[in-house]
């Protein structure tokens, strides 16, 4: 395929997607991205997706079929062999309780993936600048860049009872405080290991 055919499917792809309203866009990265097989990297990612579309969709509903809308890209890097996944989303929810929920959900997805405090998943800046860079790898990739097996798109879901939804919720909150907590903690240990470090190479 020559540059103006990928050009143009790059920017027809990417116009596409852009026509939904994202509201989130998240970065999912591995312990080591070097060492994971894409097999492994995207079983993992799966997972990661399953899980929170049960939180917030129910397991009734994900059995049925419905997911949260969102859009996932692989990539490499500059290096070529660092995998890593980016994605954009679309949850129908408090955007910024869902950034927590989800970075909750990909520390404790896999021992392959990275802690809470080093993953990011924020606000989706605008729908064309997040699906451009989702799709930055295209020109090595193609098509093999939209990881197909994570990605569902134009979902609408039936309308489920508000109290059944607030139960999900907050036992998913008693469960994110517990992982937030134990990254409070990692992240002040490694502070004072810091502190001590310094010390001694004073003295």
């Amino acid at each position: 395929m020559n540059y103006v055919e990928l050009n143009k499917q790059c920017k027809e792809l990417t116009d596409w997607l852009a026509a939904t309203d994202w509201t989130i866009f998240g970065t999912l990265k591995f312990t080591n991205g070097y060492s994971i097989s894409e097999h492994k990297a995207e079983a993992i990612v799966r997972k990661f997706f399953n899980n929170l579309d049960r939180a917030y969709l129910g397991r009734n509903l994900v059995d049925a079929g419905h997911r949260i809308e969102r859009a996932v890209f692989k990539q490499f890097g500059s290096s070529s062999s660092n995998l890593h996944f980016h994605f954009v989303a679309k949850p129908n929810a408090n955007a910024e309780q869902f950034c927590i929920a989800a970075k909750c959900a990909w520390d404790e997805a896999s021992s392959f993936t990275i802690d809470y405090e080093h993953t990011v998943i924020e606000l989706a800046r605008s729908a064309q600048s997040t699906s451009s860079y989702g799709l930055h790898e295209f020109w090595k990739l193609g098509a093999d860049t939209l990881c197909l097996c994570a990605t569902h798109l134009h979902q609408q879901h039936p309308k489920t009872k508000p109290i059944q939804k607030l139960r999900r919720l907050l036992q998913l909150q008693e469960k994110n405080e517990c992982t937030i907590e134990a990254a409070l903690q990692r992240v002040a240990f490694a502070k004072r290991r810091k502190k001590i470090a310094t010390q001694t190479a004073t003295h």
